[in-house]
């Protein structure tokens, strides 16, 4: 690639937190919370889908765009050798790349005994082909958090802790790394005679990613912000049920869940306003999502790992140069295979054929036609529940699923029909539907959609047997 064609492309950055479901914010309704600053980003999208809601194998097929089972199956698990990233392809087509933040895809594989997660040594060779890397394996603890990795010229970045929460000392190398990269410290002129433009000419693009831990438990978030929010105020979801321990659980946590989330907000606010300060907000989109969500009582249940929707829906949020403001029709099926094709098309990448997700870039694009024939469903996977690990107790076993475009939801256990919802009528999923037998008809057509996509991906899932 010509590094001079590159320089017409838009930059692009990520930005993702860990366990953010897409339930969780102003935007959407949650009457908890105010993000002002992610709700800017809403005008293209709102929503997509954790099609494997558990943080390693979700990590593997947004960066490789390979589904799970031919990826990272399972929680702690090593991204395979030689796979290509996001990051390969936006190299190989003239742009820089950086990485921030949580990893999470180096595996148990390569951690020496007895060494703590946060501290596991991240080879050069395994961060996915980015140009720049700072970042660490796995850390549940935002005020102890350490990072190592690279800078452009291949230069070792030795260990050291962030001096700050997380989620903010993160933005800041974020931050950092735009006014590298801006032109400078006011917005641009649009005279195409300026010296700015000029500036322009020549210059690299970049794909920059900041992945932080938070809103993952722990529930803590920097003083400011926590008291905002008291459990005792905490408004729920209808679908917690009215039980006292699971209602008591939810209140702690998602006071803190909160809080951490509008900590995020603040910071997305501080990269648009960097974005506008070096001049490089009209010509960067911003992509933000989350690697999957969190019950928190709904159903229940606590954490992830399971096929409702507050685990498997995420935002998922385009903003920037050339995106269409008036979107309204925005694809309700972006799935996590479908992230890396969709930011290579808006950037008019071609996606390579080792990569399996769609890309569905000409939904956002105001001069793009959309896709032809999108699938009309999104597979969704649990892999490999990691029990025998010994990891937390919220999965137990394998299971395989559906959400189509026409509002139903259908999953299975190994051999054995578990959930079936209409989501058109029954939103918060109250009335499963897999057992009865008014609806055989409509199940056996979602288990048809469901064997399509074992077979068409290569999964070894076993189904169960419908009359």
């Amino acid at each position: 690639m010509n590094h001079t064609d590159a320089a017409s492309r838009p930059n692009v950055i990520w930005i993702f937190g860990d366990q953010h479901r897409a339930q969780a914010l102003s935007v959407i309704g949650d009457p908890n919370i105010q993000t002002p600053n992610i709700d800017r980003l809403a005008v293209s999208s709102r929503t997509g889908i954790a099609g494997s809601p558990l943080c390693s194998p979700f990590r593997g097929s947004l960066l490789t765009s390979q589904y799970p089972h031919r990826c990272i199956p399972g929680h702690d698990m090593a991204l395979p050798e030689g796979i290509p990233t996001v990051a390969t392809v936006f190299g190989q087509n003239g742009y820089q790349t950086a990485y921030f933040g949580k990893w999470h895809v180096d595996g148990a594989v390569h951690r020496s005994a007895n060494t703590r997660p946060a501290f596991q040594h991240v080879d050069a060779n395994r961060r996915g082909d980015f140009n720049y890397w700072v970042g660490y394996e796995n850390n549940n603890s935002q005020y102890d958090c350490w990072v190592h990795g690279h800078q452009e010229d291949g230069t070792p970045i030795a260990s050291y802790q962030l001096p700050t929460y997380e989620t903010d000392a993160l933005t800041n190398l974020l931050i950092d790394y735009l006014r590298g990269r801006g032109f400078s410290s006011r917005r641009p002129s649009l005279d195409p005679t300026s010296s700015w433009h000029d500036q322009k000419k020549g210059k690299r693009p970049f794909f920059a990613a900041l992945s932080v831990q938070p809103p993952h438990g722990p529930y803590v978030a920097p003083p400011e912000f926590m008291e905002r929010h008291q459990a005792e105020t905490v408004q729920f979801r209808p679908n917690v049920p009215p039980v006292d321990r699971i209602r008591q659980e939810a209140q702690q946590s998602l006071a803190g869940y909160y809080a951490m989330i509008e900590n995020l907000d603040w910071n997305v606010g501080r990269v648009l306003q960097a974005l506008e300060e070096t001049g490089l907000a009209d010509q960067t989109i911003l992509i933000f999502f989350s690697d999957h969500g969190d019950m928190h009582g709904s159903q229940g249940r606590i954490l992830k790992c399971v096929p409702w929707e507050e685990s498997i829906r995420i935002p998922f949020l385009v903003y920037g140069a050339g995106i269409d403001t008036t979107l309204t029709d925005y694809p309700e099926l972006i799935n996590h295979v479908d992230i890396t094709p969709t930011t290579l098309g808006l950037c008019n990448i071609e996606v390579p054929e080792s990569m399996t997700g769609i890309d569905y870039s000409g939904y956002f694009m105001a001069d793009r036609q959309q896709p032809v024939s999108p699938p009309d469903s999104a597979f969704l996977q649990l892999v490999d529940p990691g029990w025998r690990y010994g990891f937390a107790s919220d999965r137990e076993r394998p299971w395989r699923g559906l959400v189509t475009s026409d509002g139903w939801k259908y999953a299975v256990l190994e051999g054995q029909p578990w959930l079936m919802y209409n989501l058109n009528e029954d939103a918060y999923e109250l009335a499963n539907l897999a057992l009865d037998g008014r609806f055989k008809r409509e199940r056996q057509h979602l288990q048809g959609q469901l064997m399509d996509w074992i077979d068409r991906t290569g999964d070894n899932f076993k189904l169960p047997e419908i009359t």
